[in-house]
């Protein structure tokens, strides 16, 4: 009997532009449109990626999307103090 190995690829395929919900809608019909990542027939797929996935997905991952960056932001600031933080806009 013979054993497959089966491999895992991670990569970082960017992010949306800004955490809010359109942007986020964006990317994803972007990333989602992408036929190496979904192999479905586009007559098959669109449907339900535009009236399923993405109105569903969508402030879902803009959710989540908001409370990552903050707590990175957070992390990579932490060492600064509040009048250095505030003048890199990012609070």
């Amino acid at each position: 009997m013979t054993t497959q190995k089966i491999g895992l690829l991670i990569a970082n395929l960017g992010t949306p532009d800004e955490p809010t919900t359109d942007a986020v809608k964006r990317y994803l019909k972007q990333f989602l449109n992408d036929a190496r990542v979904i192999d479905l027939p586009k007559w098959r797929w669109q449907p339900l990626l535009n009236t399923i996935i993405l109105p569903r997905r969508s402030p879902k991952s803009r959710q989540a999307l908001s409370s990552n960056l903050d707590r990175k932001r957070l992390s990579a600031f932490s060492h600064l103090s509040p009048a250095a933080a505030s003048a890199t806009n990012l609070f």
